[in-house]
Parts: structure tokens; C-alpha cells; sequence
């Protein structure tokens, strides 16, 4: 796979750079840089801190805000702010970095991207082909995850997995803004969830997938059926799986807890 366009990823590292910048300006406040691969759970992490915090959710693209529509529930994290990229900033700040199983990533962001028109991939038995144009214009979530183990070496990182943020949404809270150096009760971090789940934004922005009606036995419509599960495990086909593995997923599968067996890929 070709490497990424340094004049592409140099211009993003100054745009968040810029915007945080801007941000800071005026004010006493923490930036923490909320990082991952594409459709790994930062827009569910922006919603549970827009009802935390009361205020708007940036992102360093243009567009890209999780409104408020309540007061703060909590003062804990005032001075905090946190943003959302899917680039790495050279400024060293701390980072909360979301990782998602790689497959099930890939393919919910074949799915986006699908959706806003940047290819045309769609039936089951392209999705070896689809998988290989996401990584070359897009990125690989190999490689993506891999710089995120190296920016851990160099700046404060939280790891949080997008399975745990969805299974026990609580405990993930609690733990991201410990990780800021807040103490957020069990409590509000319940409520937290509570209201967020009362609310369907997610669901109505016609980008993430949940209104658009797929053709019958495509890859988005087995996608939407499996939604809650590993819907990769109904839609990887062999040369898919062999891909991921050779392509370097399967160190990282393991090491966050997604794959006991480096042969996975071939069952």
C-alpha cells in the first residue's frame, strides 16, 4: 500500500493545530485530543460529554459539532476541552485514543464512505476489492492504530476500546475523565447515559447509516442486520481475512483483546 500524501497529512496537523489554538485563545483551559480510525465511537464519546458538560462537542472539521441541548451535569470537567480528529498533532498534548476490531471499523467505514458517494462497492463479493480501495485512499486501520501505539510513547495516552464504551458505557466515563484528572461520580456518569440514550440524533443523520435501506444481501445490508455484533464474521470472505492478517492486523487484533489466535483468518 502506497504511503500517505505528506502534503495531505502536514496540512491536517496544522489545521488542528490552528483550531486548538484558536480554542485556547482567551482562555484557562486543557486540551485533550480525542483520536481514532474513522467510526470507532468518537461521535458517542462527543454525545456522553455534550450532556457532561453542557456545551458543544468540536471537531477539527469544518461542520462537525455534537450540539448541547441541556444544562451541564456536571462542573468536574469544566476546564477540559476535548476534540475530536482522526489525525495526530505533533503539539504533544494528551491523547484519548478510540480502538475499534479493525474489521468491524473497516467495514462500518466502507459503509460511510459508501454513503457520501466516494465509491460504488456494494455487492458481497466485492468487498476484497472495496477493502483494498478504502486503505489506499483512505488509510488502513493497521496503520492508523499502529501510530497511535507510537504517539503513546511520546505523550499521556488512554486507550479505550469502542466495545467497552458501548457495553459499559459507565465504567468508560468514569475512566476517561479520571484519566483528565477528574473525579466523576458512578452516579452522574449513569445519568450520563440515560439522557444520552433518550435522545436520536445519532440515528437520524442520514451518514451513519441507520436510515439508508440497503439492496437485499449487499455488504450494508448483512451490516445492518449484524449491527450489534461482529457483523465482519458474515462478510469477510477468505482473500479478505488473508488481507487484513498479511496487511498487519492480527498483532494488533490480539494485543487489544479482539483475537486469541494469530490464525484466526483462516477459519
Amino acid at each position: 500500500m502506497p504511503p500517505p500524501d505528506p502534503s495531505f497529512q502536514a496540512a491536517a496537523r496544522q489545521a488542528v493545530v490552528q483550531f486548538v489554538r484558536g480554542r485556547r485563545a482567551g482562555r484557562s483551559s486543557r486540551t485533550i485530543h480525542l483520536v481514532s480510525y474513522p467510526r470507532s465511537g468518537n461521535t458517542l464519546t462527543r454525545e456522553f460529554l455534550s450532556v457532561l458538560q453542557g456545551r458543544p462537542q468540536y471537531s477539527v472539521y469544518d461542520g462537525d459539532v455534537v450540539g448541547a441541548e441541556a444544562a451541564p451535569l456536571t462542573h468536574v470537567l469544566d476546564g477540559v476541552d476535548v476534540v475530536k480528529s482522526h489525525q495526530f498533532t505533533d503539539d504533544g498534548d494528551p491523547m484519548i485514543y478510540l480502538v475499534r476490531d479493525g474489521r468491524n471499523a473497516t467495514l462500518s467505514f466502507l459503509y460511510m464512505s459508501f454513503l457520501f458517494g466516494g465509491h460504488h462497492f456494494s455487492r458481497l463479493d466485492e468487498v476484497f476489492e472495496a477493502v483494498q480501495h478504502l486503505d489506499r485512499s483512505e488509510g488502513s486501520w493497521t496503520d492508523h492504530v499502529a501510530r497511535a501505539l507510537a504517539e503513546s510513547e511520546r505523550r499521556h495516552t488512554l486507550f479505550v476500546r469502542y466495545e467497552d464504551l458501548f457495553a459499559a458505557p459507565q465504567a468508560a466515563l468514569v475512566r476517561m475523565a479520571r484519566f483528565v484528572g477528574a473525579d466523576l461520580a458512578s452516579e452522574t456518569a449513569e445519568e450520563c447515559v440515560a439522557r444520552q440514550k433518550q435522545s436520536s440524533r445519532y440515528a437520524l443523520n442520514p451518514f451513519n447509516g441507520y436510515l439508508y435501506e440497503p439492496h437485499a444481501n449487499s455488504i450494508y445490508d448483512v451490516l445492518k442486520r449484524h449491527r450489534d455484533g461482529n457483523y465482519w464474521q458474515h462478510i469477510f470472505d477468505a482473500r479478505s481475512r488473508r488481507y487484513f492478517h498479511e496487511n498487519g492486523g492480527t498483532e494488533l487484533l490480539m494485543r487489544f483483546g479482539y483475537e486469541s489466535s494469530a490464525d484466526w483468518w483462516l477459519k
